[in-house]
């Protein structure tokens, strides 16, 4: 027994050693912490349409895990339906999410972002510095 334990010690050292020759952190040194991972900034796009074409742009982007907000303020009523008809089939299939955030503007967001509740009304619902 004491011969397979020696062979193992003789394994052990033979690493140690060669990560202090490797510049590797010496035997008996204490590690060190772990940085704390920060997600990505997210980025969001703003889309404000002239046409059905600008369909393409808004799959990409929210392919791409980039959330879009879709900005009818100065479109048709008939190119806004087509927009939300086709941004709700869209947000549906990619398992994302559609959110009104105003009268006139849309929220798509893909399946990795949450907008919760607090968030949601604060962009909805009109504030001290919300004046319009």
């Amino acid at each position: 027994m004491t011969a397979t334990r020696d062979a193992y010690d003789e394994w052990y050292e033979d690493d140690e050693r060669e990560a202090a020759a490797e510049g590797g952190r010496p035997a008996g040194s204490a590690p060190r912490p772990l940085g704390l991972a920060r997600p990505a900034p997210l980025a969001f796009e703003l889309v404000a349409p002239e046409s059905f074409a600008v369909a393409q742009t808004i799959a990409d982007r929210l392919r791409a895990g980039a959330p879009v907000v879709i900005d009818f303020s100065d479109v048709d009523r008939d190119l806004a339906g087509r927009l939300t008809d086709f941004a709700s089939g869209l947000v549906y299939a990619l398992g994302g999410s559609l959110q009104h955030v105003g009268r006139e503007a849309l929220l798509l967001t893909p399946s990795h972002v949450d907008v919760s509740g607090d968030e949601a009304s604060a962009v909805r619902e009109p504030g001290f510095y919300n004046r319009s």
